[in-house]
């Protein structure tokens, strides 16, 4: 049997335990009741232990798939299904404000200090991060990872300083970053300032808070600099936010973050088990509305990538909700990937599939009464910023974009019966299931 504590950035004595079973289940149980928040919206906080299938489909959910992951596995011979294993060696630095680490250890995260917990980087530092990021997708091989970060992109986890300039955390003080920066390979600058404008596209669409991106560097050496919406910063002060992927909330593996990949109803990422997850928010109507509004003007943008771990939950008190729009990425560019919807809207598995009886249904899943005369006149509004807007959009990465738009919002216009005059848009090829 092995036996992890799980602690809570704000809380001084673990909240929880992890248990690996002697037959290789898993169970969680809580162990104290006046926490700020659960640890997860399917594991709500009882006097009963939760048993192998609610404590898998969360924990299970903290391993980033990346290299530090393969590296414990080979190293310690530890099978790929053993979580509470590999969180043993790797769960000091859970995402969010949660960590797992060996029974009795110290909690590992605390909140830092920027005059006292971070070692400034100078202008060469950063460049010498960048060029090892593009080139190689690692860090420097003397450079510490402060935060490793999930997926096969080159990223490192920063704080910006009050100055302006970046910092990395000293060594075991476990205090958080405030920035991620995702570095592109060689030739594929574009896709920095292609991701920017999408989420600034985004945020134009529709109301709900979006993640703040900067662009930086220049010519072939180029990086997107993404604010941490799970982090708060108070003058000298920084402590992190709990959250959790709508996989996570809803004890899903990472496998199932796709509507096709699961055939068992009620058991997958679909828009009646979202309408699910926001009617136990803490602003259930405005987080209907906004996931409404974000999941057609993703459509719009041409991210049909939206996967349940692309859309989160955070916990500013003890009810959670609805975080910041993030990894708005206009994949049907890339013709190599399915553009096949993450999930379903009513029937439709394609955006040109789309009529206006899905739109009713998507609705009514979501838990709204239908797909109102408000909710068309904010598409139409939506589709007529996007149609006047597509002007403006230059050079290659701004024709990609107005072909985007011009393609999707085709289909939409149908769909909705706005009836306005789609512009021409080319070069965008779909690629069917």
């Amino acid at each position: 049997m092995l036996t992890l504590d799980v602690h809570i950035e704000s809380v001084a004595s673990p909240v929880g335990k992890l248990t690996r079973q002697a037959d290789g289940s898993s169970r969680f149980r809580y162990l104290q009741d006046g926490l700020p928040h659960p640890v997860s919206l399917g594991l709500p906080i009882r006097e009963e232990p939760f048993g192998d299938a609610a404590t898998r489909g969360f924990f299970a959910n903290l391993l980033f798939e990346n290299a530090m992951l393969d590296q414990v596995i080979r190293r310690h011979r530890i099978e790929r299904g053993d979580f509470v294993g590999l969180l043993y060696h790797l769960g000091a630095d859970c995402p969010g404000a949660l960590s797992c680490t060996p029974e009795g250890a110290a909690a590992p995260k605390s909140p830092g200090l920027l005059s006292q917990d971070y070692d400034p980087l100078t202008a060469v530092d950063l460049t010498r991060i960048m060029t090892a990021l593009r080139d190689h997708r690692r860090l420097p091989a003397t450079q510490a990872d402060p935060s490793p970060l999930a997926g096969v992109q080159g990223k490192i986890a920063l704080t910006q300083m009050h100055n302006g300039g970046f910092a990395l955390p000293k060594p075991d003080r476990g205090v958080p970053t405030t920035h991620i920066l995702k570095v592109p390979r060689p030739g594929h600058t574009h896709e920095v300032h292609q991701e920017h404008r999408a989420l600034q596209a985004m945020a134009a669409f529709q109301d709900h808070p979006v993640a703040k991106t900067t662009p930086i560097g220049e010519g072939d050496l180029q990086g997107l600099l993404i604010d941490r919406f799970d982090r708060v910063v108070e003058g000298d002060r920084i402590r992190r936010l709990h959250q959790e992927d709508f996989c996570q909330a809803l004890g899903l593996s990472a496998e199932l973050k796709y509507e096709r990949r699961a055939a068992e109803p009620g058991m997958r990422f679909d828009a009646k088990a979202m309408g699910g997850i926001i009617a136990r928010t803490a602003r259930p109507g405005a987080n209907r509305l906004a996931l409404f509004q974000i999941t057609l003007a993703n459509l719009l943008l041409g991210n049909t990538d939206n996967h349940a771990k692309n859309h989160a939950l955070l916990y500013r008190g003890p009810v959670p909700d609805l975080a910041p729009v993030y990894d708005v990425i206009p994949t049907i560019i890339d013709p190599e990937v399915t553009h096949e919807l993450a999930f379903r809207i009513g029937r439709a598995r394609m955006t040109d599939e789309l009529q206006r009886t899905d739109l009713v249904q998507f609705a009514r899943d979501l838990g709204m009464r239908s797909f109102t005369s408000g909710h068309k006149a904010r598409l139409c509004q939506m589709l007529t910023q996007a149609f006047d807007g597509m002007g403006t959009l230059r050079g290659p990465v701004g024709k990609r974009l107005r072909d985007v738009l011009a393609e999707q919002g085709r289909h939409l216009n149908t769909a909705a019966e706005c009836n306005l005059h789609v512009p021409e848009g080319d070069l965008i090829v779909i690629n069917r299931p």
